[in-house]
């Protein structure tokens, strides 16, 4: 292969395209330069070597554009170009002169690998986002906190530890984020955002750090591996959950699987070494459990935006099908599973991905049945309504609406179990 001449003293090291002569005799031309002068042969019978165009990369189209520098006119994909400047593309034909009997033909051709690096390094090096809030320098040895997933540099954040522990005496204190002030309670370095670190560094020189402020930061680095921070052990005696409570106790689930909105969970905590019977934030087998091992006998205070009258209107209609609660939840679920329901309004994680098998705490199960007794109320016959409710008129906000959580008049003299027909709603 024969390099192209560049317009510029100094050529990359990567090459990002390459013109291929439809003629296999002659070699491909690589083109490394962002701004290159190709100077080739032009004809069959011609020896000498001619610069007869200029190919300037286009790194926001994946495309380049080629000014003829020669004498006669070029054909580019069958039309004359003369002086103009023209946009080509991988798989565009350049004819080197107004013939193509007579002159060489080309096939432009990028190189995609290359095209994709350059959009990752385009993604990757984001200068704001990169830095830590304590020095308000570009990351050193980043580390990442958990649950919030703040970045810091390694030494700054294990001073922040160190002196955290320090400034009440030692006593057990929550540790909390220094950019958020959430509690912390795991750091680790974090690999992926090292490797971007050392990329922006690489592009941004004048952001380097001196070699005297980086040997004091590792000084101070104390974070080698992924470690909890923050928990310290509890004397209380664990709850003590039996079947008519479960539901009631306020246990925060800091994540249950796919469905659950919240940070972390009790497997992850359990995987860490940390015992849950001592910390009654932590899921354990009574409160985070599949959807299908789980029974209940009474509806939740939260079904139907806690309105106490739809709930008594949904428990007499469960009567009225001679079937338990349990027994309608059961026939909904399989629905459910059955991708039956229009999944839009549950307020859940990744809806489209939950099952049966899939892990979910107590508020979050709770989520799931108001969303399945909202369904079973819908689409349940009128016959089986009440007579005080099936006379009732639509809420215009619909199972929306805020009026009915403090009017207790207006909840109990409309119905709420509907989609709303008013209001700038997407149902």
């Amino acid at each position: 292969m024969e390099p192209a001449e560049s317009s510029r003293s100094k050529e990359d090291s990567d090459i990002w395209a390459k013109l291929v002569p439809t003629d296999s005799t002659y070699p491909p031309i690589e083109i490394r330069s962002r701004e290159a002068v190709i100077c080739s042969e032009i004809t069959s019978s011609s020896i000498e070597k001619h610069p007869w165009c200029e190919i300037k990369w286009n790194p926001d189209k994946d495309s380049a554009m080629i000014r003829n520098l020669s004498s006669n006119v070029i054909i580019i994909d069958g039309k004359v170009v003369g002086e103009e400047t023209v946009n080509i593309i991988s798989g565009s034909e350049i004819t080197s002169g107004p013939d193509r009997e007579v002159f060489l033909t080309y096939v432009f051709e990028a190189m995609p690998s290359h095209r994709n690096n350059e959009k990752i390094i385009e993604i990757s090096l984001d200068v704001e986002h990169a830095k830590c809030s304590i020095c308000l320098n570009i990351w050193h040895d980043v580390v990442t906190v958990a649950p919030c997933l703040h970045n810091f540099c390694n030494g700054c954040f294990s001073e922040w530890l160190r002196r955290s522990s320090t400034k009440f005496n030692n006593r057990a204190q929550s540790v909390v984020c220094p950019q958020c002030r959430a509690v912390v309670f795991s750091v680790g370095r974090n690999h992926f955002l090292h490797n971007i670190e050392e990329a922006i560094l690489q592009t941004f020189s004048s952001l380097k750090r001196s070699d005297e402020e980086i040997a004091l930061l590792n000084t101070y680095a104390s974070i080698k591996s992924n470690i909890v921070v923050g928990m310290h052990t509890s004397r209380k005696r664990p709850h003590s959950l039996s079947n008519d409570d479960s539901n009631e106790i306020a246990l925060p689930c800091p994540q249950c699987g796919l469905g659950c909105d919240r940070a972390f969970c009790g497997a992850y905590w359990d995987a860490q070494g940390v015992d849950a019977r001592e910390f009654n934030m932590i899921c354990h087998h009574e409160t985070f459990k599949p959807v299908s091992e789980r029974t209940i006998s009474r509806i939740p205070e939260l079904v139907h935006q806690n309105n106490q009258f739809e709930r008594d209107i949904t428990e007499r209609c469960i009567q009225r099908t001679g079937k338990t609660l349990q027994a309608v939840i059961s026939d909904w679920i399989i629905k459910f599973d059955n991708k039956e329901l229009d999944r839009t309004n549950l307020q859940l994680n990744h809806v489209e991905m939950i099952t049966p098998m899939t892990h979910l705490c107590n508020d979050c199960y709770n989520k799931l049945v108001d969303y399945l007794l909202y369904w079973f109320r819908v689409s349940l016959p009128s016959h089986l309504l009440p007579p005080d409710a099936s006379n009732r008129d639509n809420c215009w906000y619909g199972n929306l609406c805020r009026t009915q959580q403090h009017n207790e008049e207006h909840a109990r003299k409309r119905n709420h179990v509907c989609r709303p027909t008013r209001g700038n709603i997407n149902m």
